[in-house]
C-alpha cells in the first residue's frame, strides 16, 4: 500500500518521529526504511514540496495475528499525520 500526504511541514515530520520513537522506531533521516514487529515500510519526507510518502507497506507476522493489516496501520498513520498537524 502507498500513499502521499500533502501539506506535510518539518514540525509535522518531527513531530511524527517523535511518536514513532516512543513505540521503539526510528526516523533516520528524510527517507529510509522502517520495519518492527511483521510491519514494514519505505518513506520518504520532502520539505520543499511538503510532502511525505509511504511506499511498500507490509503487514505480516506477528502484527497480522493481532489483527492487524494494512489498512490499520495506515489509519494509524493518518491519525497521527493530522495529530500532529
Amino acid at each position: 500500500m502507498n500513499k502521499t500526504y500533502n501539506n506535510v511541514k518539518r514540525s509535522t515530520f518531527s513531530c511524527l518521529g517523535s511518536k514513532l520513537s516512543a513505540q521503539g522506531l526510528a526516523l533516520e533521516g528524510d527517507a529510509g526504511y522502517l520495519s518492527k514487529n511483521g510491519i514494514s515500510l519505505d518513506y520518504k519526507f520532502d520539505e520543499s514540496s511538503q510532502t511525505l510518502t509511504v511506499e511498500n507497506l507490509e503487514v505480516g507476522f506477528p502484527a497480522s495475528l493481532a489483527g492487524m493489516n494494512t489498512e490499520k496501520v495506515m489509519g494509524i498513520l493518518d491519525k497521527t499525520i493530522q495529530d500532529c498537524q
